[in-house]
């Protein structure tokens, strides 16, 4: 029988092949036309208000000494800085149990859980703060029950108490997501092994379990102080331009005073106060994950009564909008009165039949479908590119493609509506494509992203040593398994845009007017409850699809499980 014969197989030299450095920096050109849209769409507008920061009225660091030298903007910084602050902490307190809970409890009521802290969250905010203008107005359902209990007829609307209510009731969402992302990796039993070592239990709890969680408790703060810095809508229509906070001030420097100079100067502090508290909330978080955890047991926890009548009532604080809005709907009177002193049809006929409403509502179907279309295909060909980068490059790329999710959202505004006057942009749909696709891109690139991450890359290898070709392989095998996370980039694109309405108030204009807007001047410019009937709309839309996802989820989960 003849010996095989061994062949000795090629040294390589260590470098890649012409054709290996050919094909990586084809793949590598996936990433350029989202790198080259958002420095269109995004960098150069920011780098335009630095430059008018500086330059406007003026050349000089004018408009930065007056943030701290005219009095009324010094006061407005520090109002605005203590009302985000305030909202971090309280928020976080509340936060903190009611993801906890969501640890101990079973995958049905964690389902639940988890879609009473979903449906505000993709929730309009314009619904969500007309639910509590109408709660706290003069004669409205909480002036009644603080006179009842004995504190009098306060008066809430117009303050800053009722800005910081409603922010941190919005911003709830965006602190206990990421510490039940946190909270599920650690395992529950290590609280019990501390007191069987002597601890009691709340000591226990102090010195090994909130350690743990610590990343998620810094990362949910500093995420909701972030966001409140650049809050417009809830301040606008509940607070009042005595405690105006930094937003209001931009929009009026911007739109009524043309002073690009000042607003800019205003923008870029925010971002530097946002950037600096990113870097803190993430050195922190770092020192904190040093400590390892383990796996979490998928086995249910004890829920104490106490912390079972906290969740119900933080719950019940997240979905009071919803139970607010929708009854407001069928009201058959035109005022804002809530419960609603009879019922009707006709803020639902007159949402589908006024010609305001009804091109309103197209406006932001167009507007949604074409962003979605825009950024589903930049953000998805800047996850392929993104998955086949080295990694030494990755962190930086990503954190580019990521960025506008991190500027404050009046700054953007601010930014766009400066270039966009420049280019005659302004007043048109188009415009607001273009911005929200800007804004959309990064939810499309998480999406996309996680989950190639979650795919074995080997795959489309093993398609085309059997024989496929590349585009082959792509189309059979790698597309059916991204799939999923391009769709929900496309959703999540859409819905940005579709709730969007600070940019899209800067640009309106006859016949570019969205829906979000309509809503916002139906509140301030005229007394039109048919912002109730929209506001369930959006309402009903978005929870029933999360609620049957949520329950289709957990039943799999258990299922798997036998």
């Amino acid at each position: 029988m003849a010996t095989p014969t061994m062949v000795e197989a090629p040294r390589t030299t260590g470098r890649p092949a012409p054709a290996s450095k050919a094909r990586r920096a084809r793949k590598h050109l996936l990433l350029l036309p989202a790198l080259i849209a958002l420095v269109i769409l995004f960098v150069v507008p920011l780098i335009s208000v630095v430059v008018d920061s500086f330059t406007e009225p003026t050349t000089g660091l004018g408009n930065y000494a007056s943030l701290f030298t005219d009095g009324y903007t010094l006061r407005v910084l520090g109002r605005t800085l203590l009302v985000a602050l305030v909202v971090a902490v309280v928020g976080g307190a509340l936060a903190y149990p009611y993801a906890y809970a969501m640890t101990l409890v079973g995958p049905m009521m964690r389902a639940v859980l988890v879609t009473v802290v979903l449906v505000p969250f993709w929730t309009s905010m314009l619904a969500r703060n007309f639910a509590w203008l109408v709660l706290m107005q003069d004669g409205g359902v909480v002036q009644g029950f603080l006179k009842a209990i004995g504190f009098g007829n306060v008066t809430l609307l117009g303050t800053t108490l009722a800005v910081g209510i409603s922010m941190t009731q919005v911003l709830l969402p965006f602190m206990v997501l990421p510490m039940y992302t946190a909270m599920e990796q650690i395992d529950g039993r290590l609280i019990a092994a501390g007191q069987s070592l002597g601890a009691p239990r709340a000591r226990a709890f102090r010195r090994v379990y909130l350690p743990l969680s610590a990343p998620g408790v810094l990362a949910g703060m500093s995420l909701a102080f972030v966001l409140a810095l650049g809050f417009y809508v809830t301040p606008a229509l509940l607070g009042s331009t005595r405690n105006a906070m930094i937003a209001q001030v931009i929009n009026v420097r911007t739109k009524e005073l043309l002073d690009f100079g000042g607003a800019g100067a205003m923008g870029i502090f925010l971002l530097v106060v946002t950037l600096i508290v990113l870097g803190l909330s993430r050195r922190m978080a770092g020192a904190a994950t040093s400590l390892v955890a383990p796996a979490r047991s998928e086995q249910a926890g004890e829920v104490r009564p106490w912390l079972r009548v906290y969740t119900a009532v933080v719950g019940f604080v997240l979905v009071v909008p919803t139970l607010v809005v929708i009854p407001m709907s069928f009201s058959s009177t035109q005022t804002f009165r809530f419960p609603p002193q009879g019922w009707s049809l006709r803020w639902y006929q007159e949402l589908f039949t006024s010609p305001d409403w009804v091109a309103s509502i197209l406006n932001s179907l167009q507007v949604g479908f074409f962003t979605a279309v825009f950024a589903t295909l930049l953000g998805t060909t800047a996850a392929f590119g993104l998955a086949r980068l080295r990694s030494r490059w990755r962190g930086a790329v990503n954190g580019f493609l990521l960025s506008p999710m991190i500027v404050p959202h009046i700054l953007v505004a601010l930014a766009i509506f400066s270039v966009s006057l420049r280019l005659g942009l302004n007043g048109t749909l188009i415009g607001i494509i273009l911005a929200h696709t800007a804004l959309a891109v990064p939810f499309v690139v998480i999406a996309v992203t996680a989950r190639l991450q979650g795919m074995d890359s080997r795959l489309a290898g093993v398609a085309g040593v059997l024989g496929a070709s590349p585009a082959n392989a792509f189309r059979r095998v790698t597309l059916p398994l991204v799939l999923p996370g391009i769709l929900s980039g496309a959703v999540l694109a859409f819905v940005t845009s579709l709730d969007e309405v600070v940019i899209a108030l800067f640009m309106q204009a006859p016949g570019a007017v969205t829906l979000p807007v309509q809503m916002y001047n139906s509140v301030t410019v005229q007394i039109d409850p048919t912002i109730s009937a929209a506001s369930s709309l959006m309402v009903v839309l978005v929870s029933v699809p999360i609620l049957f996802a949520q329950i289709a989820g957990a039943r799999r989960g258990r299922r798997g499980k036998r």
